[in-house]
């Protein structure tokens, strides 16, 4: 196999397996990262409390930048629970920000429940992916 054809395997197995670039909320260019949720759970894993340090951090210093936290599912569990999930998510994103010095002024919550998937997929993976929080310039 060739050099170049090696390293586009090597891209195309890295973003299958959703490791190369991760999109960053839903434009790459506000520098807010999404963070995931366990199964049928609100709370803010240990292994994300980095990524939305992250971003509270970027909002520290970025003092005029609103934001618009969206609480995001999976499709399992029914249209209702999943829009109150959502809004569980995005609400938590919000607490934790608020006591991390983040003005609540400058933070607003919508939740699209299962609506918005970004894999349609049918597996375990594509529902992680789907089990989200973004954080959106507003």
């Amino acid at each position: 196999m060739s050099f170049k054809k090696g390293l586009l395997f090597l891209v195309l197995i890295l973003a299958v397996s959703g490791v190369a670039c991760q999109k960053k909320g839903s434009d790459s260019a506000n520098n807010l990262n999404r963070i995931h949720f366990d199964y049928d759970s609100s709370s803010i894993s240990p292994s994300q409390v980095k990524v939305i340090d992250s971003n509270i951090k970027y909002l520290k210093k970025h003092t005029a930048t609103n934001i618009v936290v969206e609480g995001h599912c999976d499709e399992r569990g029914t249209n209702e629970y999943n829009l109150a999930l959502g809004d569980q998510r995005a609400e938590a994103a919000k607490d934790y920000m608020e006591r991390k010095g983040v003005s609540e002024k400058r933070i607003r919550t919508v939740s699209y429940g299962e609506e918005r998937p970004v894999d349609k997929g049918k597996s375990e993976a594509s529902y992680y992916k789907n089990r989200r929080d973004e954080f959106v310039r507003r």
